[in-house]
């Protein structure tokens, strides 16, 4: 898929996108799970993967080993979700909250498949992929759970505990909106063929939620932004309670999302939209490169790590992330190397990862810290600060802190305490740099960090 979106024109991009979306959207294929930016905030491969089905791969399931660690179980599926010095861990086998490592505050057990977490503010929601089951849980444990009648497809929150879903019964999708207490406020089923929901989200003054679909019954593709109001009294004069639509004839849609502010920032494959509270386009930011990552994490930015120019437009280096702000600005810029492969954003910054070289970048584009992976790293997640990290890798989860200066030190008692090689110690992992080897761009911030590349406020 990544040449015809670079390539694809008129009636020849329609057809493609219709073959594409009938192939990996119908019933033969399962479902499409769209990644909704919340808690990991990841989309990879961008629009080359948007329409994916969830892999076999397995993923590890954690327990408790020391108190500033913990053993990785690879026959089940682990995440994280950070908060402050506490987390959530979830597997197929259920939840944990931890105070801090080694201080568990309550657990819940349940069976997943495949077990997807999302969070906003101090809520998380876990979803089973391959079934019909979402728990919403707060810090004290478990608020609600909701079954779909349908195969869960995409889900939500806001920062108010509200939970929008969507799910693929037989015939038809369905949209759902409920409150923190599990109540369904709002139903909605979109039985119109060759019209699919993709993205969801509810605003956080808790008054509507917004739909993006794709319209792949004409010839060329339809990327279309919905708004509904969620209230009786706020939709009384609406049909079906919508209040506004953005359409881009054209453009796939996959994400949207509220904003702190209140904006709606749907990415295309073309462009990022702001859309006003009250559905109006308000700006938008070009895309002239492929996009490998997208973030909404941080509700104040999109973060975009970009790949190889898109064909026939100048593009920039490859290897950039952009801070867009809900203006549309961008606001800051980091130049790195090569694809980057893992994007993880929270309110601390912006972790990248390039193969297995991964940099800790504040929000204003400052280049933080730089670490090289000696093992397979699954995620690497901000905690109170930038510089200290729950490292999890294949085999454990760990706290550890990342310094500028090339070191890294696991925070475990001295008795268990490990190092972690950094990036700039090429003589300690026996890589050398002949006269003949030009040392990568990689390497060259590495070997500078007090000078990071960093560009601000250029909006292209």
């Amino acid at each position: 898929m990544g040449k015809s979106q670079k390539e694809r024109k008129g009636k020849d991009k329609g057809l493609i996108m219709l073959l594409i979306v009938l192939t990996l959207v119908g019933g033969a294929a399962g479902y499409v799970y769209i990644d909704t930016f919340h808690g990991t905030g990841k989309l990879q491969g961008y629009f080359s993967n948007v329409f994916q089905k969830n892999s076999s791969e397995e993923e590890p399931e954690s327990t408790m080993k020391t108190s500033k660690k913990m053993s990785i179980d690879e026959s089940s599926r682990t995440t994280f979700q950070i908060f402050g010095k506490s987390f959530l861990l979830c597997t197929k086998d259920g939840v944990k909250y931890f105070n801090e490592m080694g201080d568990r505050k309550w657990n819940d057990t349940f069976n997943m498949t495949i077990p997807q977490m999302v969070s906003e503010g101090n809520y998380v929601a876990v979803g089973d992929m391959s079934g019909k089951t979402i728990r919403v849980y707060g810090e004290n444990g478990m608020l609600y759970s909701v079954q779909t009648e349908g195969e869960l497809m995409q889900f939500a929150l806001n920062s108010n505990g509200y939970l929008s879903v969507i799910s693929k019964g037989d015939n038809a999708y369905s949209i759902q909106i409920y409150n923190a207490g599990g109540t369904l406020l709002k139903g909605r089923v979109e039985e119109s063929d060759g019209v699919f929901p993709l993205s969801s989200d509810v605003s956080d003054d808790n008054k509507a939620f917004v739909v993006s679909y794709l319209d792949t019954s004409d010839v060329e593709p339809i990327g279309r932004v919905l708004f509904f109001y969620i209230n009786p009294d706020d939709s009384e004069n609406y049909t079906d309670s919508m209040f506004a639509a953005v359409e881009k004839s054209g453009e796939i849609i996959p994400v949207v999302g509220y904003m702190q502010s209140g904006v709606v920032a749907a990415v295309s494959d073309s462009f990022v939209y702001g859309i006003s509270s009250a559905g109006q386009e308000t700006w938008n930011y070009p895309l002239e490169n492929r996009v490998l990552q997208v973030s909404l994490s941080n509700k104040s930015y999109v973060v975009l790590a970009l790949g190889d120019a898109i064909a026939n437009k100048d593009g920039r280096e490859k290897g950039a992330i952009c801070w867009i702000d809900s203006s549309g600005k961008e606001s800051a810029s980091y130049q790195g190397d090569g694809d980057v492969d893992y994007l993880q954003v929270s309110e601390q910054g912006v972790v990248i990862g390039v193969d297995k070289l991964y940099f800790g970048l504040r929000h204003n584009g400052k280049l933080d810290w730089s670490y090289r992976a000696t093992s397979n790293v699954r995620d690497i997640l901000p905690m109170e600060r930038l510089e200290q990290v729950m490292l999890v890798t294949k085999n454990e989860a760990m706290i550890t802190e990342m310094k500028g200066d090339r070191t890294a030190r696991t925070i475990v008692s001295e008795e268990t305490e490990t190092e972690h090689e950094v990036v700039g110690g090429m003589a300690e992992t026996g890589d050398t740099t002949t006269d003949n080897e030009a040392p990568s761009e990689a390497e060259r911030q590495i070997s500078d960090l007090d000078e990071p590349q960093t560009q601000t406020n250029e909006a292209e």
